[in-house]
């Protein structure tokens, strides 16, 4: 059996792989735009607000946390980490490319920002700075738990998905098949 047969079953396993992980990242991508454009919480219509001092709204919510109660608080400040967080890890399960720190940090700024501003343009929430800054907390995060997962997922051995073993330093060190 040469080496191109037996690794034909791997490589349609990955591919296999790949499209499930794009067709998750797809699924995602729907919920949050339904979600950030015609959820329950979007406010339609009055008028366009926007927030460009950074931590504004943060601070707010800490300062008048009897006022607002904790799911207001929760929603608005956890929900934007979590939202993104998927982002994070289904990008670089889905495209290889994206498997960087800075490219995950990079796209999830700038999916916010796109966000952010079709919010306000189509005036169905306001923009807010914040919510960039928590989104792109959201999606670092989610890249950093998915880094972490993987690399205590194959604990220095080699990563199946790429044949490389993982590192959280953003790349990925040429691993060795043992089998």
């Amino acid at each position: 059996m040469t080496k191109q047969t037996r690794d034909k079953p791997q490589r349609q396993y990955t591919r296999l792989w790949n499209r499930v992980y794009q067709l998750l990242f797809l699924g995602y991508s729907i919920v949050l735009i339904w979600e950030l454009f015609l959820g329950k919480y979007r406010s339609h219509g009055g008028l366009r607000r926007y927030n460009l001092a950074p931590l504004k709204t943060i601070a707010l919510y800490i300062e008048n946390y009897e006022s607002f109660g904790a799911s207001i608080i929760l929603i608005n400040l956890l929900g934007n980490i979590v939202a993104f967080m998927p982002l994070g890890f289904l990008l670089p399960l889905a495209f290889k490319r994206t498997d960087r720190l800075t490219v995950i940090t990079r796209i999830t700024l700038l999916t916010s920002i796109t966000a952010e501003i079709c919010q306000f343009i189509f005036n169905v929430g306001g923009f807010d700075i914040d919510d960039v800054l928590l989104n792109t907390i959201g999606g670092v995060l989610g890249y950093l738990i998915y880094r972490l997962v993987l690399g205590c997922r194959f604990n220095g051995e080699a990563d199946i998905r790429h044949k490389k073993v993982p590192s959280l330093g953003g790349g990925v060190k040429e691993g060795k098949n043992e089998k």
